[in-house]
This record gives structure tokens, C-alpha cells and sequence, in this order.
């Protein structure tokens, strides 16, 4: 008899739970949807608004953003690329032997496609891309978005496009600079510690890298860059007015760019793949 009764108990007991998963795959969906559109808003808001930086109130915005993205982190930036700079080039020097060839093909595949741009996406999402959301999480939720709309000024024109602008030029500048220190004075660093020919490493870097490479790279980078600002104002922006919000939307626009920068850069990948 107790055998019996538990049948239905444990049947009943795993429907409910099937309902539950049911249920909670239904709101991940949803809630992915909902994430997906409203960052695109804000990307395309972005790129279709730009005769609103025209506006002095808008471009000190952009200056503030390009400053606060680009200048001041161009310290972690450098400090970043000299040290990937000198522990790749001594590392290659010591496992791939002398041949100059192919210290360069790795240099270019390694740092140049992969580790400029990511740890530079990285380093901008951890100051610019938190700040961002948590700024605009803020806004929200005392109440400043909405006094901006009474005042007769567009929240998106105003907030959204010089931050979202900002971090499109500040990426691939900072990208460029990670690339130069890395590839530049990396070397001449590194051949302190390791025996190396400099003038044929740097030729030979020099021959290696292409045109379509640089608009390859300059157009990831710039990917790179309308991401981590389009996901940091979307989720700062349409946050719950809840104080409760404003750290969540940090946290939730990092991990969100994380792995949204983890598979474009899978992407471009493959787009490099298919060239070769």
C-alpha cells in the first residue's frame, strides 16, 4: 500500500518540477529576447543619432566619456601590453628557438589578433562598462531620467550617444596603443633578457602584417567597443527603480559583455580563418 501511494505522490512531485524548469526556461528566454532588443536599441540609437552630438551639452558629454575611457586608461593599457609584450616575446624566444619567421607569425596571431583586443576590451569593461551601468542605474532610479524628459531633452540623444560614441573611438585607440607597446617596445625589453636581433624582428613584423589585417582589426575593435557600451547602457538604463538595482546593474552588464566579447572574438575568429 505505502508503495502505491507513493507512485502517484513522486509522479506528481515530477510534473510539478517539470513545470517549474518549464517555466524558468520560459523567463530565460524571454528575459534573453528582452536583452537582446533593448541593447540593440541602444547600439542603433547610437549610430543613427550622431548629428545630436552637434548639441555643446552632448559633445561635453563626449569629451567627458572619451577622456574618462580613453585617456585615463591609458596607463593599465601600457603597463598591460609591455608585460604581455616581454613575457610572450621571451617565452617564444625560449621555446620556438631563433627562427624570426615564426616568432613573428605567433607575435601577429597571439597578440595582434587576440590579446590586444581582448585584454583592451577587458580593461575598458572593468572601468568604463561597470561605470557606465552604474552611472545610468543611478540616474534611473533617482528619478534624473525622467526630469530630463520633463525638461524637453532626449534621454537617449543625451546619455546614451556620446557614452555609447565615446567608447566606439576610445577601443580601438587603446587597442592600437596595446599593440604598439606590445609589439614595440615588448621586444626591445625582452632582448635584455633573451639574445635577439632586433632590426630583422621588427622588418619582418613589419612585412607580416597586411591592409586587410588593420581593417580586420579596426573593425572588431570598434565591435568590441559598441558592445561594452551598448550592453552597459541598456542594462543601466532599464533597471528597476530600486536602489537595490544600482550594483546589480554593474555586475550584470560585465558578465554580460564577458561573454558577449568571448564569442565575437570567436566570430572574427573564424572570419580570420576563412581568409587564410
Amino acid at each position: 500500500m505505502s508503495s502505491g501511494r507513493a507512485e502517484p505522490t513522486t509522479s506528481h512531485t515530477l510534473l510539478k518540477i517539470m513545470h517549474a524548469n518549464r517555466q524558468i526556461e520560459s523567463r530565460f528566454a524571454k528575459s534573453m529576447l528582452e536583452f537582446f532588443l533593448l541593447t540593440t536599441g541602444v547600439a542603433v540609437h547610437a549610430l543613427s543619432r550622431l548629428p545630436a552630438l552637434k548639441h555643446p551639452a552632448t559633445m561635453r558629454v563626449l569629451h567627458k566619456q572619451i577622456f574618462f575611457t580613453g585617456i585615463q586608461a591609458l596607463l593599465p593599457v601600457t603597463v598591460a601590453g609591455l608585460a604581455v609584450g616581454i613575457g610572450l616575446v621571451s617565452q617564444m624566444r625560449s621555446f620556438l628557438g631563433g627562427g624570426v619567421e615564426l616568432n613573428v607569425k605567433m607575435l601577429q596571431v597571439v597578440v595582434l589578433r587576440e590579446f590586444a583586443p581582448l585584454l583592451t576590451g577587458f580593461i575598458i569593461l572593468g572601468r568604463s562598462g561597470s561605470a557606465m551601468a552604474t552611472e545610468l542605474a543611478s540616474m534611473k532610479v533617482r528619478g534624473e531620467v525622467r526630469t530630463l524628459y520633463l525638461l524637453g531633452i532626449d534621454p537617449g540623444d543625451y546619455l546614451l550617444v556620446p557614452r555609447v560614441i565615446g567608447c566606439c573611438i576610445a577601443v580601438p585607440a587603446l587597442t592600437l596603443v596595446f599593440q604598439l607597446v606590445a609589439t614595440g617596445v615588448g621586444p626591445a625589453f625582452a632582448s635584455l633578457f633573451v639574445e635577439m636581433r632586433l632590426t630583422p624582428f621588427y622588418i619582418a613584423l613589419f612585412n607580416q602584417i597586411q591592409l586587410v589585417d588593420i581593417l580586420i582589426g579596426i573593425t572588431k575593435t570598434f565591435t568590441f567597443g559598441l558592445i561594452i557600451s551598448s550592453v552597459a547602457c541598456s542594462t543601466g538604463i532599464y533597471v528597476p527603480q530600486k536602489l537595490t538595482w544600482i550594483p546589480q546593474a554593474a555586475e550584470l552588464a560585465v558578465l554580460r559583455c564577458f561573454v558577449l566579447l568571448l564569442l565575437t572574438d570567436l566570430a572574427f575568429a573564424a572570419i580570420f580563418l576563412l581568409r587564410s
